[in-house]
């Protein structure tokens, strides 16, 4: 009888400007939820709503309709665990009619205006970047001639490596190259093992972070951003990381002020030897095994790491990826590798995007004979 009421309740406020259909149960709900439906707005109760919810998001055509849950007051407890399954917002069914109205309005134009945005949006045009035959050939008899040269030298370093820390000698680190391609980057390994999992620690160490992050999260559970906050409603948007549900907004309002690479002065994570072979930059030579198979050339855009290349899909940015990811490039032989002070990251990525515009033979040759000038570092990052 309460379910017969909350129902009524909800169809005599909606009603007006909807079509509303309803089911007693979730397996009636998925027989007549088929991709052929059209639904701008979910609402279930409490006892199926987790089920209902992975049951409407593994359909391809609903995964951006909302989705309600109705609950009473007190019960907010609700909205951490609802959230985490794929849940928009929660009802609340006891407040008065005009909340509920606005509540219900503003997730009927929200889905609204993203279909219409899906819809009418053109497709986008990818450039995809195919490696000059020209450049393909110098890759290959240049890695493989300085392979065998240096075949006893990379075995003295591995030596070395395993005798000054504990580990692998090569490490493999997934990157992001032409074409957003992820592929395993190698190189001998210069830091501790557990190196990867220290990054958030050194965050404010970072040489190219300008802002400091504006989000803070309370339980485990990101705060909201300040137009979720203003309307009362929980983020339509969610975002999950690490089993912490972050607000897409906030998200992003942090993701644009925070820095695009991650770099550190005296790095505490460098081994002893390590410091060395980042210096000499003896730990790229693994890189010509990456040039030999094809996922690098010898010049082009450093490939960067998943978390750093994911901040540089822009439009503005993007293109850096329209080229060939490089042991070396353009940026590696100007102010970087000549001490006169730090680069930001945005003439970082603007450089990149200089070369993918005009490489040729000529420049590749210049970067190359400037490379050697570069190898030694003037700054311990």
């Amino acid at each position: 009888m309460e379910d017969d009421l909350i129902a009524n309740r909800l169809a005599t406020i909606a009603g007006a400007t909807c079509s509303i259909v309803r089911f007693r149960s979730g397996n009636d709900a998925e027989k007549w939820l088929t991709d052929s439906q059209k639904v701008d707005l979910i609402i279930a109760d409490k006892r199926c709503g987790q089920a209902m919810v992975t049951m409407v998001r593994n359909k391809a055509d609903y995964r951006l309709v909302p989705f309600l849950i109705t609950c009473r007051f007190g019960e907010t407890h609700l909205i951490k665990s609802t959230l985490a399954a794929g849940v928009t917002d929660i009802l609340v069914i006891n407040e008065e009619n005009y909340k509920i109205q606005a509540k219900l309005d503003y997730y009927l134009g929200l889905h609204s205006q993203v279909q219409s945005f899906r819809d009418d949006s053109p497709s986008p045009v990818v450039q995809h970047f195919k490696l000059p035959l020209w450049k393909r050939t110098i890759d290959l008899s240049v890695s493989l001639i300085i392979l065998i040269l240096l075949s006893p030298v990379m075995l003295l370093v591995s030596l070395l490596i395993l005798l000054d820390s504990k580990g692998p000698v090569i490490y493999k680190s997934k990157r992001a190259g032409a074409n957003f391609h992820v592929f395993d980057m190698y190189k001998f390994r210069t830091m501790t093992v557990s190196a990867d999992q220290q990054l958030s620690q050194l965050s404010s160490q970072n040489i190219y972070a300008q802002t400091k992050p504006n989000g803070e999260a309370v339980n485990g559970v990101m705060k909201l951003c300040s137009s979720c906050r203003e309307q009362g409603i929980s983020c339509q948007s969610l975002l999950v990381d690490h089993n912490r549900s972050i607000c897409e907004k906030l998200y992003l309002e942090e993701s644009e002020g925070s820095a695009k690479f991650m770099k550190f002065r005296n790095d505490p994570r460098i081994t002893r030897f390590g410091t060395f072979l980042r210096n000499s930059s003896i730990d790229e030579l693994p890189q010509l095994i990456n040039i030999l198979i094809g996922d690098m050339s010898l010049v082009g855009n450093r490939p960067l790491p998943l978390y750093e290349a994911e901040k540089l899909t822009s439009d503005e940015f993007a293109k850096r990826f329209a080229g060939p990811a490089g042991l070396t490039g353009l940026w590696q032989v100007k102010k970087r590798a000549k001490g006169q002070g730090t680069m930001s990251d945005r003439e970082r990525t603007l450089l990149d995007i200089e070369y993918t515009t005009n490489f040729s033979f000529k420049t590749d040759l210049e970067i190359i004979w400037k490379t050697f000038f570069s190898l030694w570092q003037k700054e311990n990052v």
